[in-house]
């Protein structure tokens, strides 16, 4: 229970000592009126503890381009430059990513002509084959990691994915400890993210087989913050005052 309830709930206690509480008529309104502001007082300890604990992630599936939904926070959509164009480490850093680099070494990282929104999405190209661990062959395989200037609340990628194993997307913090992660829905054009309670995502990774990506999206704004229900332990602290001053003028 917080300080403040305590203090609210030893203050009725002590006033009903003090008063020396007798079975009449206005002793019972005195008690009707301390039930009424205890129920208030747990209401809004129970709201307080709900509006503090922090909330978990929320894992989203959404509609690719042409047709993108959500649509928040900034967008990189990878046609700022020429189809068969490699995709350098600090292309997007005026965008908010400080770096962009694809992990596994397979492959042309690079802008692809893409049909999720054209004309280009990124990937590893049909020579970025994973060597010895895929039966598929298809190439396209691949780990891209992106690490943002600012710590991000909500992130979502493009996925195009139509034959191949599963990609998994995963987010990170400062630390790159593990905050979520999700396997994408199978299906050739899926928009997948998630949404965090606080702004603590630092690293954004996407590994899989046979895929590409388009329409980054991150913000970095924490979700609007909920009030306390101060009104609430206001009107209970005030019928119990009320209670007490009406015992006193009624004896």
């Amino acid at each position: 229970m917080s300080h403040i309830g305590l203090l609210l709930l030893d203050g009725m206690a002590a006033a009903r000592t003090s008063l020396a509480i007798t079975p009449d008529i206005h002793s019972l309104e005195l008690e009707a009126l301390m039930r009424a502001s205890r129920l208030i007082i747990f209401l809004v300890l129970g709201l307080m503890l709900a509006v503090n604990s922090p909330a978990g992630a929320i894992s989203f599936v959404g509609s690719p381009s042409p047709a993108l939904s959500p649509i928040f926070g900034t967008l990189i959509n990878f046609d700022d430059k020429a189809t068969g164009t490699p995709v350098l480490v600090g292309d997007y850093v005026d965008l908010g990513i400080a770096a962009v680099i694809e992990l596994e070494g397979v492959g042309t990282f690079a802008r692809y002509a893409g049909s999720q929104s054209a004309p280009n999405y990124i990937g590893t190209g049909p020579q970025g084959e994973r060597p010895g661990t895929d039966p598929s062959n298809l190439g396209w395989d691949g780990t891209i990691l992106f690490r943002f200037t600012s710590l991000a609340s909500r992130v979502g990628i493009g996925v195009a994915n139509s034959q191949g194993g599963p990609e998994t997307i995963s987010v990170f913090d400062a630390g790159f400890g593990l905050l979520e992660s999700l396997v994408v829905p199978n299906g050739s054009n899926v928009y997948v993210g998630f949404t965090r309670p606080a702004a603590d995502i630092k690293f954004f990774r996407i590994t899989g087989d046979f895929f590409a990506i388009d329409d980054l999206q991150h913000d970095s704004a924490a979700p609007s913050p909920v009030p306390e229900p101060t009104t609430l332990l206001l009107l209970g602290t005030t019928l119990a005052g009320l209670g007490v001053r009406h015992f006193r003028k009624g004896r």
